[in-house]
Parts: C-alpha cells; sequence; structure tokens
C-alpha cells in the first residue's frame, strides 16, 4: 500500500542515507504488509515497512524476520484527520454507532487498522457480527462509496485529501490506539528485517537503524522535497495532493509507542497471543 505512512524507504532512496551507510537498496511497493513480511521471510527482500498486526503474527508463526525501527507515527489529536472511517458526503451514516449493519472497506483484514476499526465497534456498543468488513485496495475506495460498494471505508492520507468534497470523517479509528499511550501515540508502520541478514553483524545492523532513523530527521524537516517523491513514485496528482497533512517519523523505538498497538490486536484477537513491546524489540549489540 502506498501511503505516506509507508513511504520511508522511497525517501530513504532519494536522500541517499542507505547509500551513504553501505547499502545499495532499490525500494518496492506492496499491496500490504502481510506481503511484505512474506517477501523478507521468504528471501526476496531483506527489509521493509509494515503494519504491527502482520509482522508480529509472521513473527509468532516462526517466519525469520524482527522488529529493528520505528516508522511512521500517529499522534491523537494531531493526527485525527490523517486517517479516518469515511462515508460518501449524501450517507446518513454521521458516526459510529451508526455502522451496525453495514460494509466496512479496509485495505486487509488482518492488519493494525482494522483491528483499530473493531476496537472502535466495540467501544460504542457495535456487535462485531453486525457489520461486513470487505478489502478494498485504497485507490479504489473512494470509488467504492460513490457507488454504494461499500458504506463506510478506511481512508489514509493522500486519499483523505483526494477525497475531500467528496466524501467525509465519521471518525478517527487510530485514536483507540493513541489514547492508550503515555504520550497519546503509537507508531502505525514500523521497520522489519530478514532475521539472518539483520543479526549477521552488528556493525551491520547498528549502521541500518542508523540509515532509518537518520532518513526518518531528514523527512521531518524537509516535508516538500518528501512531497515530490511521494507524488513520483506513487504516481499521484500533485495538485490534488498539495495540502496533505504529512506523516511524522519515529527517530527512536521505545516500547510505549508499540504497546498500544499490540493491546489492541489483542484486544480484537487480530494476533494470536498478548505482547509485551519490550520482548519484541531488537535489542542493538
Amino acid at each position: 500500500m502506498f501511503s505516506d505512512l509507508f513511504a520511508e524507504p522511497f525517501f530513504a532512496k532519494e536522500a541517499g542515507f542507505f547509500a551513504k551507510a553501505g547499502f545499495d537498496v532499490e525500494p518496492i511497493s506492496q499491496y500490504n504488509a502481510g506481503a511484505v513480511a512474506a517477501a523478507i521471510g521468504g528471501g526476496s527482500l531483506e527489509m521493509g515497512t509494515g503494519d504491527l498486526v502482520s509482522g508480529v503474527n509472521a513473527i509468532n508463526a516462526g517466519v525469520p524476520i524482527v522488529l529493528v525501527a520505528g516508522g511512521g507515527l500517529y499522534r491523537d489529536p494531531a493526527d485525527a484527520g490523517t486517517t479516518i472511517l469515511a462515508v460518501a458526503n449524501d450517507s446518513p451514516l454521521r458516526g459510529p454507532k451508526d455502522m451496525a449493519g453495514k460494509t466496512i472497506g479496509v485495505p486487509t483484514l488482518v492488519g493494525l487498522s482494522t483491528a483499530c476499526v473493531r476496537a472502535l465497534l466495540s467501544a460504542n456498543g457495535v456487535a462485531e457480527s453486525s457489520v461486513r468488513f470487505v478489502e478494498v485496495p485504497p485507490p479504489t475506495a473512494i470509488p467504492a462509496l460513490q457507488r454504494g460498494t461499500v458504506d463506510v471505508a478506511l481512508l489514509s492520507e493522500p486519499f483523505v485529501t483526494f477525497g475531500k468534497g467528496v466524501v467525509r470523517s465519521i471518525a478517527s479509528p487510530f485514536n483507540v490506539a493513541a489514547d492508550r499511550g503515555k504520550a497519546k501515540e503509537f507508531c502505525v508502520s514500523v521497520w522489519y528485517a530478514s532475521k539472518p541478514w539483520f543479526e549477521a553483524d552488528a556493525d551491520h545492523a547498528r549502521r541500518v537503524v542508523g540509515a532509518i532513523y537518520d532518513t526518518a530527521r531528514w523527512a521531518n524537516s524537509h516535508q516538500p522535497e518528501t512531497f515530490d517523491i511521494l507524488v513520483r513514485y506513487g504516481k499521484l496528482d500533485a495538485d490534488k495532493a498539495r495540502g496533505m497533512a504529512r506523516t511524522v517519523f519515529a527517530t527512536s523505538l521505545p516500547p510505549d509507542i508499540v504497546q498500544p498497538a499490540l493491546d489492541i490486536a489483542w484486544q480484537t484477537k487480530l494476533i494470536t497471543k498478548p505482547m509485551d513491546a519490550r520482548t519484541l524489540i531488537t535489542k542493538l549489540a
């Protein structure tokens, strides 16, 4: 899924931080985090970004990948408009309580975004059995709302901006995870790496993580440049995307920005067991 939250590998290539650290990196875009985890575990990728649900389930299943760094952050209330549950402008739905009996489009049925939507429904007294989740690729979500194929769809930037004037927000589902954090923030995207590749050499691992966080600091302070990269690699309409809210990237990975997502994923049974973030984050030698 190509969105600002998951575009950091493309920023890293363009800014040259991996090259400076001695790595030849060629980023590609995958449909969802499950595909990224499978590709890393299968050896066709050395590392990538994805959400915590798909990655943690892969780790629990014995796939040889490790969590190595933080990625895109979600902060409440600053980012409330960047990931929304959207409906068509003429929809009668006004809030989460109205979603009973409706069809909800999500990027993947087992991802973090779906876990947050499920937790939001529960918090508003809507039985999960009363709704129908369907996978809708982000670029097709707005047309699906307009056609009535789905009643509600989860949108993140740049698609929130693309939908202005056509769709409207009825909820910010990531708030249910952010509100569990000490600073009301959590990592939506994180970096995974092939365990054998990452752990082969301690200096190699430190340089990998250093390049990731150099990229994050650069991206956070060079948003006009990253906008151009996002437009180019995502094949986006620059005029339509201009003014979109931008992602802030983590420059470290303390457990308290990982645990909220793990707790929501366990609450909604999208991971196979409760997880302690302190045991999941890879420690550098």
